[in-house]
């Protein structure tokens, strides 16, 4: 059965109508119990900050106001800043579960050999440079100046465009410390005979041990030099046995020459003899799904553009981001399946896609809108109408393109290094 949309609107309304689901998500008892007197509820504060805000915060509210509340008059960013106090990040959080609860209900997704393909990475986030955050949250360090960091990871279903969970916490954290982390939450959540895609940061004797009694299978780049065990493994294709605190575990280890001459080595606990070394080759390249996924995030959805200067206003924001990401996959989905049907017999040099971009700028409003409106088939012509927007707006699918990712310390919290579609 498609996953739709609608259907995920659906779900994310059931919630909010749920007077315990704002119950288990105030930061006090006492909370939102005038909702009379309060010019934005816990449910407007929820809407709001689903509708990709990300210009100026007054702005916004202004506009939020106007156009979703049908109010002249508002609030002010100091009162939003304080109102926004009252909810528990975990809302959010929770609204992203839900979603994927229900995406992988019924076992009706794409999958690799049968199993749920994901990939696992962490990014650091730029994040406002005030002394709060830098306590909260730690900071990187050049000469003359200290700025605020954050450090975000996920776990990524590369096959389906869905973010399975994801954590933000301080720069230090160690990149294995917040997998396991991820994986545990994702034990709770129901695994879904799952193989995961990690590089090289993440090797180490200990975690491959982790991993094996998780019940999780999975591919991982190995640096030079890392494991006595690995490095004596000269075959192409070689299982060998690796002694993690008395126990022994068996891994297998794969070499391969990339087009760049560079030598290549994995490790995976899959043994499945009719996978050879270019199956995995091919399969580790799927990896770079995640790379795409982050830079969706930051210059796309504008992940590091916060609308606030406390934790609670940094986590807010990146777990309604990541709710807000698994919505845009579900239409965009949609949006490349109608603009697949649309080309089917044309003679055309490309397959085309939809342009992400011009997707999550038309979403802003019309998914709040959606929302909003009551009669489900209202709200089937309003998401129609969307989708014949958004497939008038393709792009070329160029196989083998690539782009560089460029490092360094930059002062300036969210630069200006693609164009906005908010």
């Amino acid at each position: 059965m498609k996953k739709s949309f609608l259907e995920g609107l659906t779900i994310t309304n059931q919630l909010l109508d749920d007077i315990m689901f704002m119950f288990e998500n105030r930061m006090k008892t006492t909370y939102f119990t005038r909702a009379v007197h309060c010019k934005m509820d816990f449910q407007d504060l929820i809407r709001f900050e689903l509708n990709f805000v990300k210009k100026t915060l007054q702005i916004e509210l202004d506009s939020f106001f106007k156009t979703i509340k049908g109010a002249e008059s508002g609030i002010s960013k100091q009162g939003y800043s304080q109102a926004r106090q009252k909810i528990s990040p975990t809302a959010f959080i929770t609204m992203a579960d839900s979603i994927i609860s229900w995406y992988y209900g019924d076992d009706d997704f794409k999958t690799f050999n049968g199993y749920r393909l994901s990939a696992i990475d962490g990014s650091i986030l730029e994040i406002n440079n005030s002394e709060r955050l830098r306590n909260a949250f730690g900071y990187a360090e050049g000469k003359t100046v200290k700025l605020a960091r954050a450090k975000a990871s996920c776990i990524y279903d590369v096959e389906n465009d869905m973010i399975l969970t994801s954590k933000i916490t301080t720069y230090t954290t160690g990149e294995r410390d917040i997998a396991i982390d991820l994986i545990e939450k994702l034990k709770q959540m129901g695994l879904k005979n799952d193989l995961i895609l990690f590089d090289r940061g993440y090797p180490s004797r200990k975690f491959f041990a982790y991993l094996e009694g998780s019940g999780v299978k999975y591919l991982m780049r190995v640096k030079n030099q890392s494991m006595k065990e690995v490095n004596e493994a000269m075959e192409p294709d070689q299982i060998v046995e690796i002694k993690v605190d008395g126990k022994t575990i068996k891994v297998r280890v794969l070499r391969f020459m990339l087009d760049s001459e560079v030598e290549e080595v994995l490790v995976t606990n899959l043994l499945d003899e009719n996978l050879g070394i270019q199956e995995f080759k091919a399969l580790y390249f799927k990896r770079w799904g995640i790379e795409v996924k982050f830079d969706e995030l930051k210059n796309r959805l504008q992940l590091q553009n916060f609308t606030g200067d406390t934790v609670i206003a940094v986590e807010q924001d990146f777990y309604a981001s990541m709710y807000l990401s698994n919505m845009v996959a579900l239409a965009k989905n949609e949006a490349n399946e109608k603009i697949a049907q649309n080309n089917e017999d044309k003679s055309l040099k490309y397959e085309y896609k939809v342009n992400t971009n011009i997707l999550i700028g038309k979403l802003k409003d019309s998914m709040v809108l959606m929302l909003l409106e009551d009669n489900s088939d209202k709200r089937h012509e309003m998401f129609q109408s969307l989708m014949l927007e958004i497939t008038k707006n393709m792009v070329p699918i160029r196989p083998g393109r690539s782009k560089v990712r460029k490092m360094g310390l930059k002062a300036h919290k969210h630069p200006m290094n693609q164009k906005r579609c908010l």
